[in-house]
């Protein structure tokens, strides 16, 4: 589990109050302990975080407002840090979130307004998103799991209403799911990566609703009710529990516990808040299922027993260039080594035949290169841990085509458009089936070729292109939902083709093309995906034909015109900076495609050692016997693996 193994109660009346209370769910029957205070004294707020920080937002001080104030979990002790505000002022709203994303909804004065905060992006202003179903929705509580939040109940009148948000698509209206087993407001939520529990309420009562999350249409189930009714309270938790504290009549400090693995039975009454307090928030990293595993570098060690793992980046830091023309037509595969990048890129295994006009994603283990010239259908894959081997020959695509552009996560490859005719068709390749041909899935909005791609673990963004015209268009695909048509989001900066792109967990960068050509650099901000691509730093040559890929740090892009072998840097940290030529392809080429095991955010598991047990990552699975002190006979030493997708 992430983050740190508390709960943190803040705000609240009477007062108001600006202080913290810290449950300690291993240390549940102490009373809570009093931690860094907010920095303003409030009430009526909501609060909702990730595994490192927690958000409480609005409320009344004593008027109502829209500051969002940051709780370090690992510095718990000094004073909340005022970030970017919510777009208006509000009070008695309610709030959720994942792990990248916290949403803030309804509220008085009476909106339907939905408003995200982007974590990677915390001092801007909270960006409004889809609504509500219906107005008049103050007072009411909020919880989920890492796709969707829950928003339940409120006034006025009192309402059993629960509404959905799909995280993947925020911007719509949230839809209506199966109701609470009772109109009420001034309830508090919790849950976990299954189940959501909505708890008391006004009129004052102790029951314990629960929302299944994969039967949401259905009425809420009722269970073992609080230990007492309250109204006017908040609620947290983790994996295995969930913590409702403070609330009214009277004004309690009392902390109960919902168990989610016996959850028809009474809560149990914990240790106390540090005070009776009521119209309070509450936050933990352990709510919500917010995974451990990324997206993006995160680095935290883990404890068994006395052996030690990392969650870590995946795979081998290198990218892989292959195939382009100039005017030949090559087969070569270029590999770039991330940690050496001034050395002139090494030759590996060939790809099954010469090509150009192909596009590449992959996975942690391997690279699909598909697609080229004919127009061809062939998939190849190179094995990133034995690269020196020719690429075999996996699933096709479902039709012949070139010019296309590709993307993907951990588990599937994306390619969509490309000429021969030009298409708007999107095929999926399942990476633990590639021998079967990929699968047509929702196309992109357009007929398009030349384009580029890149995206992050929930989301493909295909960008630019021409068809006969050269386009800006940004479409995104939503990997959740891969048979609906791909949304169109906001465009490049200006209309380019024969370009590529690379990025990170949160920002897609698109480089070089036509016409010009172009040295031109535009962002992509995932958070804030319907706004018009920044311009960031260019490239050190403007250059069309070229292909891109990297890790979390840095993106690669090589290749170009027929004389181009050159290989420029982008440094994400840094990315108003031109980009850095470092050491260059092998030989010069075009229309080449590029992959990664570090590219688009793959989260996964990197094992740091093998003590005796059964480890894995996504694609593969490690059984090793160890060995300490004196055993007769000896016992082996040796780890084998088995590949899951083979």
């Amino acid at each position: 589990q992430q983050g740190t193994d508390f709960g943190y109660f803040g705000g609240g009346l009477p007062g108001p109050k600006s202080t913290v209370d810290r449950v300690d769910y291993s240390n549940d029957t102490a009373t809570a302990v009093a931690k860094g205070p907010l920095a303003s004294a409030r009430y009526r707020l909501a609060a909702t975080g990730n595994a490192s920080f927690g958000y409480f937002g609005g409320g009344k001080v004593p008027s109502q407002v829209s500051t969002v104030e940051r709780i370090d979990y690992s510095n718990d002790t000094a004073t909340a840090v005022a970030k970017g505000p919510l777009s208006f002022t509000r009070q008695l709203l309610s709030a959720t979130g994942n792990q990248n994303f916290g949403y803030f909804a309804g509220g008085n004065p009476p909106v339907t307004t939905i408003e995200r905060i982007s974590y990677s992006n915390d001092t801007a202003t909270a960006v409004v998103k889809g609504v509500l179903t219906d107005n008049n929705r103050m007072r009411n509580a909020a919880t989920g799991n890492a796709d969707f939040g829950y928003f339940g109940g409120g006034n006025s009148p009192a309402k059993s209403t629960i509404d959905r948000v799909d995280y993947s698509n925020d911007t719509a209206t949230a839809s209506s799911r199966g109701p609470l087993s009772s109109a009420r407001y001034f309830l508090a939520a919790t849950g976990n990566a299954d189940f959501g529990y909505f708890g008391g309420g006004s009129p004052q009562i102790s029951t314990v609703d629960r929302v299944d999350y994969s039967n949401d249409t259905a009425a809420a189930a009722t269970k073992g009710p609080l230990a007492s009714a309250r109204y006017r309270f908040a609620a947290t938790g983790n994996a295995s529990f969930g913590y409702f504290g403070g609330g009214k009549a009277p004004d309690k400090s009392t902390v109960e516990r919902i168990d989610y693995s016996n959850d028809t039975g009474t809560a149990a009454v914990k240790g106390p808040l540090s005070a009776a307090k009521y119209e309070l928030a509450a936050s933990s990293s352990r709510a919500n299922a917010i995974p451990l595993k990324g997206p993006g570098n995160l680095e935290v060690p883990v404890s068994l027993g006395a052996f030690s793992r990392n969650f870590g980046p995946q795979g081998f830091d290198t990218g892989y260039f292959g195939g382009g023309g100039n005017p030949n037509t090559f087969s070569t595969v270029d590999r770039i080594d991330y940690s050496n990048d001034t050395a002139t890129a090494a030759v590996k295994g060939p790809l099954s035949a010469a090509r150009y006009g192909l596009a590449a994603t992959g996975n942690a283990s391997f690279g699909y290169f598909g697609g080229g010239p004919s127009p061809l259908s062939t998939v190849d894959r190179i094995d990133y841990s034995s690269d020196t081997g020719t690429a075999l020959v996996k699933s096709p695509l479902s039709a012949a085509r070139s010019y296309m552009a590709a993307v993907g996560n951990q588990n599937f490859g994306y390619f969509g458009g490309g000429s021969g005719p030009v298409l708007s068709t999107v095929d999926r390749i399942d990476y633990a089936n590639d021998t079967a041909t990929a699968a047509v899935k929702g196309p992109l909005s357009a007929t398009n070729r030349f384009l580029a791609a890149t995206g992050n673990a929930s989301f493909g963004y295909f960008g630019g292109g021409k068809n006969p015209s050269t386009t800006s268009t940004v479409d995104r695909i939503d990997y959740a939902n891969d048979t609906a048509t791909a949304s169109v989001r906001g465009p490049l900066s200006a209309a380019r083709y024969k370009h590529s792109a690379t990025g990170n967990a949160d920002f897609g960068y698109f480089g070089g093309g036509g016409p010009g050509p172009k040295s031109t650099v535009d962002r992509i901000d995932y958070s804030n995906d319907t706004a018009t691509a920044a311009v960031k730093g260019p490239l050190s040559a403007a250059r069309y034909g070229l292909a891109a890929t990297g890790n979390a740090s840095f993106g690669y892009f090589a290749g170009g015109p027929s004389t181009s072998s050159i290989v420029d840097r982008i440094d994400y940290s840094s990315d108003t900076a031109d980009a850095s030529p470092k050491g260059p392809l092998s030989l010069a080429r075009r229309y080449l495609a590029a992959s990664s095991s570090r590219a688009n955010a793959i989260p996964t598991e990197n094992i740091i050692n093998y003590p005796a047990g059964t480890y894995g990552t996504p694609n593969t699975g490690y059984f090793a016997a160890g060995q300490s002190g004196s055993f007769s006979p000896a016992r082996p030493s040796i780890v084998q693996r088995i590949d899951y997708s083979n």
